[in-house]
């Protein structure tokens, strides 16, 4: 570890994401969303949530545990998805029109794929132009406790002392965040993030985020850029961690994680204004960083896992690594249904 890290542990950093006890039954406490046609759930909704929540027809509740939320499928099966996603978007229209919930930000956002329901539309669904996967804007999925998946990439500079020199790592490309973003203002994060929308890949963003918040281009991505893994945590949302929407919602979490090499002569700089500043930090001072809970939740995950896949945290140097690699790599409350 770094000089002002050694025998310090990164296990609360984790945890500060992977935040949801493991020992609590979620359909005791929360409702379970239902998509008609699948008895199994696909997100936890708060009762308080379901209390204010503007519903519409399209949703019938039952307050008997398990207690639940079910959407219901207007085309009786011919064309589940394009149904279920229409069921989401005139709530969020009411939701909007109404000002019910902070999160929300009377605001439409990108969709996001429900990722534990099958995206065939069935055989019918896709003669009539059927679009696959049941979809929820991004800023009112939390309020469903849907899986959220996002795309981070560690942006990072080796010294060599010759070409053929495998070198060691010099620094991290870190970015702080804007002060007028919504959650997490001016905290440090991955290089370069952001969520996986519907109907779209985990390079795809990572290249469309690479070009909008650090003016890194396609093309250079795309040669550079290599897939690292996938990250898996459940986190429970409160204001302690930078989240100034709705508390205690539970939010499932899946991150595809990239690693891209960068010459010294290639800076990343803020393009899109959801970026502070950019600054190359030598290892040690990211570590410290971390300790000091000065990273985005989410981002700090992704940089422990960059750490300990090019050997810097080891079993060797971090007594609880065992239980670190548990809580980022945590089994997630709903299957996921792959395409």
């Amino acid at each position: 570890m770094g000089r002002k890290t050694v025998g310090k542990s990164y296990l609360a950093i984790v945890q500060n994401a992977d935040n949801f006890p493991y020992d609590v039954e979620p359909s005791e406490n929360y409702y379970q969303l239902i998509l008609a046609g699948d008895s199994k759930p696909h997100g936890y909704l708060l009762p308080e949530t379901v209390r204010k929540m503007p519903w519409t027809s399209s949703f019938r509740l039952s307050h008997e545990k398990p207690r639940s939320v079910t959407v219901l499928d207007s085309s009786r099966g011919s064309d589940s998805a394009r149904a279920l996603t229409a069921a989401f978007k005139e709530l969020v229209d009411r939701c909007i029109e109404q000002d019910t919930f902070r999160i929300i930000a009377k605001s439409h956002s990108e969709p996001f794929g429900v990722l534990s329901y099958p995206s065939n539309p069935g055989v019918e669904g896709a003669r009539k132009g059927g679009i696959g996967r049941v979809a929820v804007e991004r800023f009112m999925a939390p309020l469903f406790g849907i899986i959220l998946q996002g795309a981070h990439m560690v942006a990072y500079v080796r010294s060599r002392a010759t070409e053929d020199d495998t070198g060691v790592i010099q620094g991290l490309w870190i970015p702080r965040r804007a002060k007028h973003l919504f959650s997490s203002p001016g905290m440090l994060d991955s290089t370069v993030a952001g969520g996986v929308a519907a109907g779209s890949t985990a390079l795809q963003t990572i290249l469309r985020e690479a070009a909008e918040e650090a003016s890194l281009s396609p093309d250079l991505v795309r040669a550079r850029v290599h897939s690292a893994g996938l990250l898996t945590y459940v986190s429970s949302t409160d204001a302690a961690h930078g989240w100034p929407g709705e508390q205690g919602l539970v939010c499932p979490g899946l991150i595809y994680t990239y690693d891209m090499e960068l010459p010294g002569d290639v800076v990343p700089k803020p393009h899109d204004g959801e970026v502070g500043n950019y600054t190359l930090m030598s290892v040690g001072d990211v570590q410290a960083a971390l300790l000091n809970n000065e990273f985005k939740p989410d981002a700090a995950v992704v940089v422990v896992d960059f750490l300990i896949r090019h050997g810097i945290v080891t079993a060797d140097n971090e007594p609880n690594y065992i239980r670190i690699n548990e809580h980022i790599h945590r089994r997630l409350p709903f299957k996921v249904v792959e395409n």
